[in-house]
Parts: C-alpha cells; sequence; structure tokens
C-alpha cells in the first residue's frame, strides 16, 4: 500500500481499481462520517435494481407529494402534485442533487420515505457495510446517519455494475420536461466532467457537517478505478486532492 501525502486536507479517503477490486490508496477509510448527498449512491443502486428486476420502469410517470416537494437542501423545485417521468427524476437526482426528486423517487418505490430507508439499511446489510447506517434518502445532517469511505467504495462498485447509471452521472448538462410544457435545464455537480479525461461520475455531496465530498470513477485504456474523498475543507480542495488520487491510480 502506497502511502504518499496524497488527501491531506481530507477527513478520508480511498483509492480502487474497479476491475480486480485492489485498493491502492487509503486513509481513515473506516472512519465513520457524514456522508452528504453520498448518500444517494444507494437510494440510486436501489433504483436501479428495480429497474432491473421490472418493478419500475424508466416511463413511469412519478407525482411529487407536498412532503417531497418540501424537502430542505439542494432542489429541483418540484410543486406538490407535480408529475414527472422516473427516468427525469433521475436525472435530478444524479445531476444536481434534488433532494425533492430523491424523496418522490422513494417514495414511489416503497409507499413512504421511511419504508425506502429501511430497503436501504437492509441493502447495506447484505452488503456488508458495518460502518454505515441511514436516516434518510438524500443526506442532509441528521444524527446517526453516517457512512464511511471504504463502504461507499463498495456501494459505488455495486451501482456501477447497472451500466444504465453511467447514461445519467456522465451527462455534463441534461434536460428535464416539467408538466408536459416546461423544461429545466440540469448542470453537473461533479465538475471534473469535461475537465479531466475518463471521467464518467459519480457522486457529489456538501453539506455544512459532511464538508466537501465527493466519489468520482473515471476509465482510461480499459482501467476503471474509484476515488472517494470525505470531508474536505473546499470544494476546491476536494477536487485537486481527488484528481491526484486518479492521477496517481491511472498512471
Amino acid at each position: 500500500m502506497i502511502r504518499k501525502k496524497y488527501a491531506r486536507f481530507a477527513k478520508s479517503a480511498i483509492v480502487a481499481n474497479a476491475n480486480t477490486g485492489k485498493i491502492l490508496f487509503k486513509k481513515h477509510s473506516f472512519k465513520k462520517l457524514a456522508p452528504a448527498s453520498m448518500t444517494k449512491i444507494m437510494t440510486l443502486l436501489l433504483a436501479m435494481e428495480k429497474l432491473q428486476h421490472g418493478k419500475i420502469k424508466v416511463t413511469d410517470r412519478v407525482t411529487v407529494s407536498k412532503h417531497a416537494a418540501l424537502t430542505k437542501g439542494s432542489s429541483l423545485f418540484l410543486r406538490p402534485g407535480e408529475a414527472l417521468k422516473l427516468w427525469d427524476l433521475l436525472k435530478g437526482i444524479a445531476l444536481v442533487s434534488g433532494n425533492d426528486a430523491t424523496v418522490a423517487l422513494a417514495e414511489h418505490i416503497a409507499g413512504t420515505e421511511a419504508n425506502f430507508v429501511k430497503l436501504m439499511n437492509n441493502k447495506a446489510k447484505v452488503l456488508g457495510l458495518v460502518n454505515t447506517h441511514f436516516v434518510n434518502s438524500h443526506g442532509l445532517d441528521r444524527k446517526n446517519h453516517f457512512s464511511c469511505a471504504y463502504d461507499m467504495l463498495i456501494m459505488s462498485k455495486k451501482l456501477l455494475r447497472h451500466k444504465r447509471i453511467l447514461k445519467l452521472t456522465a451527462l455534463k448538462y441534461a434536460r428535464i420536461r416539467r408538466n408536459h410544457r416546461r423544461r429545466t435545464k440540469l448542470k453537473n455537480t461533479n465538475t471534473l466532467l469535461g475537465n479531466y479525461r475518463g471521467v464518467d461520475g459519480l457522486k457529489t455531496g456538501t453539506t455544512p457537517k459532511a464538508k466537501y465530498c465527493l466519489t468520482a470513477t473515471a476509465k482510461r485504456r480499459g482501467t476503471r478505478v474509484i476515488a472517494i474523498v470525505m470531508g474536505e475543507p473546499t470544494a476546491q480542495k476536494r477536487n485537486r486532492e481527488l484528481v491526484e488520487l486518479l492521477d496517481f491510480s491511472l498512471s
């Protein structure tokens, strides 16, 4: 294990070869931390599995509840009663981390967000994630809502088995249709897209408690890597240290 001065400002970090599973670098990778919107990696994983098994469809029309519309934090500014295609909701989650879209998706899959969170925690147990516990579907700071870099790596590897996810996370820009007429343009919060060769995902996260987090994946010459940093003090340091990890792991 190489232990150079990577991820100096991160509270936790890990890098792995996604093809072989070999861990290339780690720093406090089992430390329990607030995961912010990287929580949505688990939400998206459950959605992809439901799609795979035909339990939901990308063409499903999802009606936004009042509870979903009132969700705080990053938002698509959805309105109660508004209906969107499920694929557009997934775009809103993957690109701009819409918490309202996340809750609407959770309710569509499980009836209530609370029921969906039970599915998240059950999946965490199945995957053997001993340092992860969820209390919401989106990642806003809450007591007993935590994960670690290693567990995020396991979730990310599982999510990337669903090739359809990269059709979402690789989008720098996208449009979604609102109420048949209005369209909303989305810009991906992952600013490494288009600025670092090979990056095609995966999920950013920022809250006051979590600070700046990023799970990134890149593929070059047939090799895919996953790099994760948590608890970075600024977005600039997060991106710079993530790029250093990608440079190292892809060299």
